[in-house]
C-alpha cells in the first residue's frame, strides 16, 4: 500500500508540474500554430497518464537542451475560432473507447449486416500487393499551409494504396495538412474514429488542433450519450447534430473547413472519414473540390452581404445546420473573391417554404445555373452515383429541367394554375427541347454485380441499390450504364455529375460545359421533392438528407479550344459533315480533362440485361 500511495503522489506531483509549465508556456488566444510532431500519437485506446506525462517531460528535456538551435517559434499571426475552456485536460480512454463505440454502434444500425459485414472487409489493409516503388509523395503537395497551393480551386481524385500517383490525386494528410492546422471542421454520414484521430494533432497527440465535428444524430438519446462521453475533451473537440426531425433521415453531406494561421481551406469531398474512401486500401476511389482562400488584411472583416454567391450559401447552409457562431464569425475573416465563378450547392434537410425553397436542393442547383450564366437550350447529363434512389422518368426530367437553369418552383406555379396537380407527373409526357426522350439525354454509372465482384474489393457496403427499386416496371433501366474505374480494380463512391449543353445567342449556337462534385446522388432523397402547401399558398421543398457540393463551370476558352478541334468528320466519322452539324452536336466529354477527367471508362457499357450490385444482398 505505500508502494501505491507513493506512485500516486508522485503522479499527482507530476500532473502539477506538467500543468504549471503547460499555462507557463500557454498563448493567451486559443490559436493554433505550427508544432513539432508528436512522438505518441495513440487516438483515443490506451491512454496512460503516468506514461504519457513521463513521456512528456523527457520530450521537455530533449528540447530544452536543443533550444539553442532551434528556430524561433512562429507569430501567431491571428485567433482561430475560440473553443473554450482554454486548458486541456485529457479525458480518459474508456470515456473516449465509449464515444468510439457508440459512433460504430450508431452508423452499423442504418445498414443491414451484410453491407457492414462488407463495409469491414474495406477497411482491411490489403497484404496482396506491396507498395509501389512510385508511390511516394508528389512533389508540391506537401506546401507549407502558409502557402495558397489552390487559390483558384482543383478537383482531385483521392489517392490508392498501389496505384502510380500522377500529380492529379491526393491522400487525405494532404487535404488536412495537419502540422500548421488550428481548427478543423469536418462533417460526414460515417466515421472510423480510431483512424481519423491521429490524422489530427489535438491534445490527445502531442498538438492543439480544435476539432468541430458535424455528425448524424437522429435520435434525443444517442446525441445525448454521445455529448457525455466528450464532455472531458470539450477543450479541443465539439459535436454538431444538424436537425433531423420529422422525415429527415440522413446527415449526408461532407465538408471540410480547414483554418489555417493565413488561410482558410475548403473542402468539397465524396468520400467519408473512413480509411477505405481515401484509398488507404487500395479498394475504393472518390473525389475532391479543393479552394485555399487567404485571410483578409488584418483588422478587415467581410460582410455577409459582401461576400460572394458561393460564401452566402455556405453561411446558409451552415445556419441550417446549427454551427457556432464563432465558426461562422471566423469565416468571415477570409477572402472569397475567387468562388464567384463557382457555386455552393446544398440540400438542407427538412421542409422550407417561400425563398428558402429555392436556394436549396434542385431549386437550389437550377438557382445556381442561372446565377452563373449557364442556362441552355439542350444538354445531356452523365451522372456518376454510389446510391440509386427510386427513380422514375418524372425524376430525371427535374433534374433535367434543374439543370438546364429553368425556375422550376415559377414553372410549377404555371402548372399548378392549369392542373391541380404536380408539375413534375406530367414532365415525362412532355416533349423536351428537340422532342428527344428524357432517356436519351442522360446516362447514370452505377456498377454491376460482375464490376464489384471482379474488383479488387470483390463486395461493397456503401454502394446502394434495391432490387425492389430496380425491378419495378417504371424504373429507367435503359439509362443505367456500368462503372469501371479507369484504374482498374478500384470501386467507385463518386457523385459526380458532367453537363453539356447548348444555347441559341443571336444566330450562333454556343456550348456550355459544367460539373457538380459532392454529397448527392441520384434520388429523390438528396435533391428534394416540391409540393404545394395549400393552406400557406406557397411551393416548399421537402428533403429528406443533409448534402454539399460545388458547381464549377468549363472555361469558354476550353469550350471554344474543344470545339475547334472537334470538327463533325473526325467525332465519330458516321454521316456527312453537313448532316452532323445540323445536329449542333456537343462538345465531347475531354472538354473536361483540364477541370475534372472523367474516372470511368466512356462511353460506358449498357447493362443489356446484367443486374446492378445489390448491396443487400452480397457479401463475400
Amino acid at each position: 500500500m505505500a508502494s501505491s500511495d507513493a506512485e500516486d503522489e508522485n503522479l499527482k506531483l507530476a500532473i502539477a508540474i506538467s500543468l504549471a509549465e503547460s499555462e507557463e508556456r500557454a498563448p493567451k488566444t486559443t490559436a493554433v500554430g505550427a508544432l513539432e510532431p508528436s512522438r505518441s500519437v495513440n487516438g483515443f485506446a490506451g491512454l496512460d497518464r503516468y506514461a504519457m506525462e513521463q513521456e512528456r517531460l523527457a520530450r521537455v528535456a530533449a528540447r530544452k537542451r536543443d533550444r539553442s538551435e532551434s528556430p524561433p517559434p512562429l507569430r501567431r499571426l491571428r485567433k482561430s475560432p475560440k473553443i473554450e475552456p482554454a486548458t486541456v485536460e485529457l479525458p480518459s480512454g474508456a470515456r473516449l473507447n465509449m464515444f468510439t463505440s457508440l459512433v460504430q454502434q450508431d452508423q452499423a444500425g442504418r445498414k443491414a449486416d451484410i453491407a457492414n459485414t462488407a463495409n469491414n472487409q474495406l477497411k482491411m489493409i490489403r497484404d496482396d500487393h506491396s507498395i509501389p516503388e512510385n508511390d511516394k509523395p508528389i512533389k508540391g503537395l506537401h506546401l507549407s499551409s502558409s502557402v495558397l497551393a489552390y487559390p483558384h480551386g482543383v478537383v482531385k481524385k483521392t489517392w490508392a494504396f498501389g496505384y502510380e500517383r500522377t500529380g492529379n490525386d491526393i491522400k487525405i494528410e494532404e487535404v488536412l495538412e495537419p502540422l500548421t492546422l488550428r481548427t478543423a471542421v469536418l462533417s460526414a454520414f460515417q466515421w472510423d474514429m480510431e483512424w481519423l484521430l491521429p490524422k489530427l494533432r489535438t491534445p490527445l497527440n502531442g498538438g492543439t488542433t480544435k476539432c468541430v465535428f458535424v455528425m448524424q444524430g437522429k435520435d434525443e438519446a444517442i446525441r445525448r450519450e454521445l455529448l457525455a462521453n466528450i464532455e472531458q475533451a470539450r477543450s479541443f473537440l465539439r459535436l454538431v447534430f444538424p436537425p433531423m426531425g420529422g422525415q429527415v433521415h440522413c446527415m449526408h453531406s461532407k465538408l471540410m473547413l480547414l483554418f489555417h494561421p493565413q488561410k482558410l481551406r475548403v473542402a468539397i469531398p465524396t468520400a467519408n472519414l473512413l480509411n477505405f474512401d481515401w484509398g488507404e486500401t487500395g479498394l475504393m476511389e472518390n473525389t475532391v473540390f479543393i479552394i485555399d482562400l487567404p485571410r483578409l488584411p488584418e483588422n478587415e472583416v467581410a460582410t455577409r452581404e459582401e461576400l460572394t454567391n458561393f460564401g452566402k450559401e455556405l453561411m446558409f447552409f451552415l445556419d441550417k445546420q446549427g454551427m457556432d457562431d464563432d465558426i461562422k464569425s471566423a469565416i468571415l475573416h477570409f477572402d472569397f473573391c475567387s468562388t464567384k465563378d463557382m457555386a455552393f450547392v446544398h440540400t438542407v434537410g427538412g421542409i422550407l417554404h417561400g425563398d428558402e425553397s429555392k436556394r436549396t436542393g434542385h431549386p437550389g442547383l437550377s438557382r445556381a445555373v442561372r446565377q452563373l450564366g449557364l442556362e441552355t437550350d439542350y444538354l445531356e447529363i452523365d451522372f456518376a452515383a454510389s446510391s440509386i434512389g427510386a427513380l422514375k422518368d418524372e425524376y430525371l426530367c427535374m433534374i433535367y429541367s434543374a439543370a438546364r437553369g429553368e425556375d422550376v418552383i415559377e414553372q410549377c406555379s404555371t402548372a399548378a394554375s392549369k392542373a391541380k396537380a404536380d408539375f413534375f407527373k406530367n414532365c415525362a409526357n412532355r416533349q423536351p427541347p428537340d422532342a428527344v426522350s428524357i432517356r436519351e439525354k442522360m446516362r447514370v454509372y452505377f456498377p454491376t454485380y460482375e464490376t464489384v465482384t471482379s474488383s479488387n474489393a470483390r463486395s461493397a457496403g456503401t454502394i446502394c441499390i434495391s432490387r425492389k427499386w430496380w425491378e419495378d416496371m417504371p424504373f429507367p433501366r435503359p439509362v443505367f450504364r456500368d462503372y469501371i474505374s479507369n484504374r482498374t480494380g478500384l470501386l467507385s463512391h463518386n457523385k459526380i455529375m458532367y453537363v453539356r449543353g447548348r444555347r441559341k445567342v443571336g444566330q450562333k449556337t454556343e456550348n456550355i460545359a459544367w460539373v457538380y462534385v459532392g454529397s448527392s446522388n441520384m434520388s429523390e432523397s438528396a435533391w428534394g421533392k416540391l409540393v404545394y402547401d395549400k393552406r400557406a399558398k406557397v411551393w416548399k421543398i421537402n428533403c429528406r438528407n443533409w448534402e454539399c457540393g460545388v458547381l464549377l463551370r468549363v472555361t469558354a476558352k476550353k469550350v471554344e479550344q474543344m470545339e475547334n478541334l472537334e470538327t463533325p468528320s473526325n467525332k465519330d466519322g458516321t454521316g456527312n459533315a453537313a448532316e452532323i452539324q445540323s445536329k449542333q452536336e456537343l462538345v465531347s466529354m475531354k472538354v473536361f480533362d483540364d477541370l475534372l477527367p472523367v474516372p470511368f471508362v466512356y462511353p460506358g457499357a449498357m447493362y443489356n440485361g446484367k443486374e446492378p450490385w445489390y448491396f443487400q444482398e452480397h457479401s463475400q
